[in-house]
């Protein structure tokens, strides 16, 4: 007879879970010392153990283990609970498949992000703007891209009802308030003079006497990517970003903008 410990070393299985799997109905000693209380089990048990933990690596939870286990199995039985194992994992497979696009996807983003900051990153001035414009405000970074939706769906509607025309671009800006307050988040077109369309507020930009822009031909894949790869860009210069961040959209490219300081400046 075999000590718990003895079955442990044999099996590569803890006391823990000998005794658990116990609890669970799966695995009973053969005999217990009515004196000690320890138990015993016979070395043939061992096979029970490494069957059990055949199982547990498949997936299986313990419920299926106790039926797949149980000697009045009949093979229909047997049959639905591997096929319900293997839909199970062919679900989890995908998601894994889907979820591994998305990193990759992400990756590229970045890289690509990297590469075009080298090409386009400038550090000069950034002018003054004057904005017909509308603003909300988000708790965390999270909200941004829900807020330029709407905002820019707003937006939209406004020039259409005023008979504007349009080409679709826009400046979206991004400025956080001090000790992480609330972001405020602005989409509105460039207006040199004159009145705003109705429903539109008319703004200014105030010029910055250092900051930095990279130009992106097309859609950006993922903005936050996009201001990373920035931030990675002026890490070499000694620089950091600094709020407002703008973002200058046209039918043909993505334009990132922010005033910047000495990195020294800020710690």
């Amino acid at each position: 007879m075999l000590t718990i410990g003895d079955l442990a070393h044999r099996t590569g299985v803890s006391r823990r879970m000998l005794r658990h799997w116990e609890a669970e109905g799966l695995l009973s000693p053969a005999g217990v010392d009515p004196a000690t209380g320890y138990r015993r089990y016979a070395p043939a048990q061992a096979g029970r153990v490494h069957a059990i933990s055949a199982l547990r690596s498949l997936g299986f939870g313990l419920d299926a283990i106790r039926d797949l286990l149980d000697p009045t199995l009949t093979t229909p039985r047997l049959l639905e609970s591997l096929r319900a194992r293997e839909n199970e994992l062919a679900r989890r497979i995908e998601a894994d498949r889907v979820a591994l696009g998305e990193v990759q996807r992400r990756l590229r983003s970045i890289e690509e992000g990297l590469q075009m900051t080298t090409r386009t990153l400038q550090l000069h001035p950034l002018p003054p703007t004057r904005l017909a414009q509308l603003s909300t405000s988000v708790r965390d970074e999270s909200e941004i891209g829900h807020a330029v939706v709407d905002l820019s769906a707003q937006v939209r509607t406004r020039m259409a009802a005023d008979g504007r025309p349009w080409d679709g671009s826009v400046v979206r800006t991004y400025e956080a308030a001090p000790g992480h307050g609330p972001i405020t988040v602005t989409v509105g077109i460039e207006m040199p003079d004159g009145e705003p369309p109705a429903g539109l507020a008319a703004s200014v930009l105030a010029a910055e006497p250092e900051g930095a822009s990279i130009t992106y031909d097309g859609a950006l894949t993922d903005e936050a990517d996009a201001w990373r790869a920035l931030d990675a860009a002026l890490e070499p210069h000694g620089l950091v970003t600094g709020s407002r961040y703008r973002v200058l959209v046209t039918p043909s490219t993505v334009t990132l903008q922010a005033p910047v300081t000495g990195a020294a400046d800020c710690g």
